[in-house]
């Protein structure tokens, strides 16, 4: 009986001792500290494969050499962050294989802040199918001289919701610096865009606010868009407070690309929206179009797009209010071979008189009146013109503004559901 009792609870002991020792062990890790190195692209490969819900990647100061792109997919709660974007730099100038610098799929509540991607062969920054998304105190940079040859898009989110983009720097996209397409509610504030073909853009999105950035050296400040045959159409943009000057690049987007078919020296134009509230926006020295509000039917019009084939499209603008925005201007016009065919098209047209700042191109819906329900007043030093496409341009144009001196309800804010930032 005393042999039995000793092995009993010394047994009981050595597993109260094993369990003692399993719920002390370690947790398994979950925050990743990457440096620069030969090893750096496994290493931030496996941490974007493996990091679990929660956890964080911080990339140390220095430059990052990557050959090949890098993925992330299916993740939640997530942050993704150097220690400042001025010394984490992500150099992609060698990049061998993937079509984008960073590439996140079908993942919510991830947050990217404080680094530099630089020279990806294709898109710098891209989301698909993601939600909660934050953007902060990002640049993404093309080096040299803007090039056809660079990476299309800077920052990347596409068929996504709940976005937010601030405090971001983009230089040298071949078509958008800074980009939301076919999403739901979108922020983009306090971000600097220089020397790309579109500065910011906006496709096919339902409710975004465009705010407190500054557009400079770009072909075009800001374009607000819906094209036909994508996932779906866009509405409820406001964009205001921003500082939109000297926006007069030559256009060096890929041929055959919307992105070439807006005029260089453009400060703001929307193509086939509706509810569009533009305001308390300053725009100096954007030389051919100060804001224009255009139909898709316009570029049809002009032969260098094919009437759209989709039949829930709707290519007419409607419900757009432009007020008490200030410009001025001079008559100094890119040049013609560095210019889309419409934006030569006007300069022909009004030539050393000069262009007005706001243009309306005249192809209304059938169902909206004289007006177009387009309403602008309490602009300063705004000239305007009618350019009347369907009735003889540009034999015809008008510069009565009155059938749109009119005003329309505010739209309202867009209120984002994000990651506490």
């Amino acid at each position: 009986m005393k042999s039995y009792k000793i092995n009993r609870y010394g047994v009981i002991a050595a597993l109260f001792v094993l369990v003692l020792s399993v719920g002390c062990k370690a947790p398994p890790t979950c925050n990743f500290e990457i440096e620069p190195g030969p090893a750096a692209q496994n290493q931030m490969q496996t941490a974007l494969n493996t990091v679990k819900d929660g956890c964080t990647i911080t990339l140390s100061d220095g430059v990052f050499e990557f050959s090949r792109g890098l993925t992330m997919d299916s993740k939640s709660d997530i942050t993704i962050k150097g220690l400042s974007r001025e010394n984490t730099i992500l150099s992609f100038a060698s990049q061998e294989t993937g079509g984008d610098g960073l590439l996140i799929s079908n993942s919510d509540n991830i947050i990217v802040s404080d680094l530099t991607i630089r020279d990806t062969k294709g898109d710098a920054l891209k989301f698909t199918d993601s939600q909660s998304i934050v953007m902060l105190r990002l640049n993404t940079i093309w080096s040299g001289e803007p090039s056809e040859e660079n990476g299309a898009y800077g920052l990347y989110p596409v068929e996504s919701s709940n976005i937010l983009i601030e405090d971001c720097y983009a230089y040298g996209a071949s078509d958008s610096g800074i980009y939301v397409g076919q999403s739901n509610k979108a922020i983009v504030r306090d971000s600097r865009a220089e020397g790309n073909v579109i500065g910011i853009e906006i496709e096919n999105t339902a409710g975004a606010d465009v705010y407190d950035n500054f557009l400079s050296d770009n072909a075009s400040g800001i374009l607000v868009v819906n094209l036909p045959e994508l996932s779906q159409n866009g509405n409820q943009t406001r964009i205001f407070n921003n500082t939109i000057t000297g926006n007069n690049r030559g256009n060096f987007a890929h041929h055959g690309h919307i992105a070439g078919e807006v005029p260089a020296g453009t400060g703001i134009l929307t193509l086939s929206m509706t509810d569009v509230e533009i305001f308390n926006n300053e725009l100096d020295e954007n030389n051919v179009v100060g804001t224009a509000v255009a139909s898709y039917l316009a570029l049809v019009a002009i032969g260098v797009e094919q009437p759209p084939a989709d039949p829930g499209f709707n290519p007419y603008p409607g419900n757009i209010y432009i007020h008490n925005n200030s410009y001025s201007r001079s008559n100094d016009y890119p040049p013609a071979e560095e210019q889309s065919d419409f934006g030569n098209l006007l300069v022909q047209s009004f030539g050393s008189n000069g262009i007005p700042d706001i243009i309306l191109d005249g192809i209304f819906s059938p169902e909206s009146g004289g007006s177009g329900t387009i309403c602008i007043e309490n602009n300063t030093g705004a000239g305007f013109v009618n350019l009347n496409i369907p009735d003889d341009f540009p034999n015809n144009v008008s510069f009565d503004a009155s059938p749109h001196t009119c005003s329309l309800d505010p739209l309202p804010e867009v209120v984002l559901d994000i990651p506490q930032i």
